[in-house]
């Protein structure tokens, strides 16, 4: 087996080691013959913890019948220590319920440890000897020191160089407003006719619909910012008598009704009228059997489906005479009529009166108005508080969740976990808590909140949890461009993060390009990545001093 450890003597305490220790002194001067190997052999952080597995192996002819030892693994950097759990190994005269070991055949065992861990460090991960003898020491139960053997190298933390997510606003779904900056008010009324009659009455240029008509086209036709349209006047017939008496009929309706509306509206400015005839109105008759309780409208609307004519139509229906005396009563009265409709369109404030209003806190300004003035700014501080007073002023969902956006993306994650908090719950926010609760630190709070999110639009959170939890493949999944990279070396796979990084810029990008250039063993391409990174951002140089990733190259390089 090859040797992949270094073993070194604790020298200090070879006077100790007569006497009690005659059971181990032959072993300890044999011990180079001991293989032990790591796995990772560069130890990687994954998700919070560090974790490997350390195999001892011990030769023939090696391990005395009566030693024990106690074998502890510990990793060592910056004068600080981790230690892990021990591992006793005996000889196989001793009386105990450790791991024996053949005296004649030799023998091994493998050790998963695993230590909670934050930040890539250079450091050793070493496994510290102690030993005693069954027999001849059993009255000295303390463990002598006998070895220590380095393992393996410390810390690279790969995945903490993906960018973070949940600090801008990029991170985060915005709730998109309905503001529309004209608008349109319409108003419409009629006045109604006695059979074959074109003669305006008097109570019906009365009636309330006549009264709020002229009242809107008053108002309208000088209200600031507002275009008033035409009133169009559309005279109809019902659908009994002859056809061509009914067109004529209806012409003579749009007239009179047409002259009656402008002597109500005489006076008013910039008011203009157009006038049309539709002669017999089937479609409102339809409309109005369709809506009735008449008893035997399905008949009736099925004479209207099987005749196109409009003789024919009136003929049949008059041939029911029982339902045409209910028609007659209750559904043709309401045909013979004029028609008014008018338009006013309202042009709206700018943009530059929208957001000054808005920066005021103008009462004038609605929920739609709010958040429209929002987008108009590029400062942060000041789309929080226009966000902040709609969600303050209309209880508005859409505002509370773009607040919690923006104070994100200001730094203030408590602040802006608690105003989506108060949004509508619905995917969008649920992905939003999901991401901010990442960006807090909270994992597990994250993962429950992306049940709820529609997974498109939280990829970068979902994978960005998959990697800080070292589910490299679900990451995979979900991430792209840098982040992607990340993944990809973590998972050991140099040429996915090649292909993953290769349009990205940037100093942290030339930072990775530097670790895939050293794995791949090309010094000096990781060497001018690296000089290339720092020249971008200087901090990545105390960095790249610690990390355990270019140890070795930067043993003979500078950067």
């Amino acid at each position: 087996m090859k040797r992949l450890a270094t073993v070194s003597l604790v020298l200090s305490m070879a006077a100790m080691l007569v006497g009690c220790g005659e059971c181990y002194e032959k072993m300890q001067k044999n011990q180079d013959l001991v293989q032990v190997s790591c796995t990772p052999d560069v130890l990687t952080l994954k998700g919070s913890t560090v974790e490997a597995d350390i195999t001892v192996s011990f030769p023939e002819k090696f391990f005395d019948r009566e030693a024990i030892l106690k074998i502890t693994p510990v990793f060592v950097y910056g004068g600080e220590e981790i230690a892990c759990a021990p591992k006793y190994v005996q000889g196989e005269d001793v009386v105990g319920n450790y791991t024996a070991i053949n005296r004649l055949e030799g023998g091994s065992y493998t050790q998963h440890i695993s230590f909670e861990f934050d930040k890539a460090v250079v450091g050793t991960l070493e496994l510290r000897v102690e030993a005693k003898c069954f027999d001849d020491c059993k009255e000295t139960p303390d463990f002598t020191p006998w070895a220590t053997i380095a393992v393996a190298k410390g810390v690279s933390a790969v995945q903490s160089f993906a960018e973070a997510v949940g600090t801008d606003a990029c991170d985060y779904t915005i709730s998109e407003g309905n503001f529309e900056r004209s608008s349109v008010k319409s108003a419409e009324a009629e006045i109604k006719y006695l059979i074959n009659s074109s003669n305006v009455r008097k109570n019906q240029l009365t009636a309330e619909q006549v009264t709020l008509f002229k009242e809107f086209v008053a108002a309208n036709s000088t209200a600031d910012r507002t275009t008033l349209g035409n009133i169009y006047a559309a005279g109809y017939a019902s659908p009994d008598g002859p056809e061509k008496f009914n067109n004529k009929l209806s012409e003579q309706r749009s007239k009179t009704g047409a002259k009656a509306i402008q002597k109500q509206l005489k006076g008013v400015e910039g008011v203009n009228y157009e006038i049309a005839s539709y002669g017999e109105d089937w479609d409102g008759f339809k409309t109005l059997v369709e809506n009735s309780d008449i008893e035997d409208k399905d008949l009736i609307l099925n004479v209207l489906q099987m005749y196109s004519s409009p003789i024919e139509r009136d003929q049949e229906i008059q041939n029911m005479s029982a339902v045409f005396k209910v028609l007659a009563e209750e559904i043709l009265p309401q045909l013979r009529r004029t028609r008014f409709t008018v338009d006013a369109t309202y042009a709206g404030l700018t943009d530059e009166e929208i957001l000054e209003a808005a920066k005021k806190g103008c009462d004038c300004l609605d929920a739609e108005h709010l958040l429209h003035a929002a987008t108009l700014t590029d400062v942060v501080a000041e789309k929080i508080a226009i966000y902040e007073l709609a969600a303050n002023k209309y209880g508005d969902t859409r505002a509370y969740n773009n607040l919690g956006v923006y104070k994100a993306e200001a730094g203030d994650l408590a602040g802006a976990k608690a105003a989506f908090e108060k949004a509508e719950a619905e995917p969008a926010v649920a992905g939003n808590l999901a991401t901010v609760s990442f960006a807090m630190g909270d994992i597990e709070g994250a993962k429950n909140y992306l049940k709820g999110a529609n997974a498109e639009a939280v990829k970068a959170t979902t994978g960005a949890v998959a990697l800080a939890e070292g589910n490299y493949q679900e990451a995979k999944a979900n991430l792209n461009g840098y982040n992607l990279a990340v993944a990809e070396l973590c998972d050991n796979n140099i040429e996915g993060a090649k292909a993953a990084i290769a349009e990205v810029k940037g100093a942290e990008a030339d930072y990775v390009r530097a670790i895939i250039a050293n794995r791949e063993g090309d010094a000096d391409k990781a060497l001018a990545y690296l000089k290339s990174a720092v020249a971008a951002k200087a901090e990545l140089k105390a960095q790249a001093q610690n990390d355990i990733e270019f140890y070795e190259l930067l043993q003979t390089s500078e950067i």
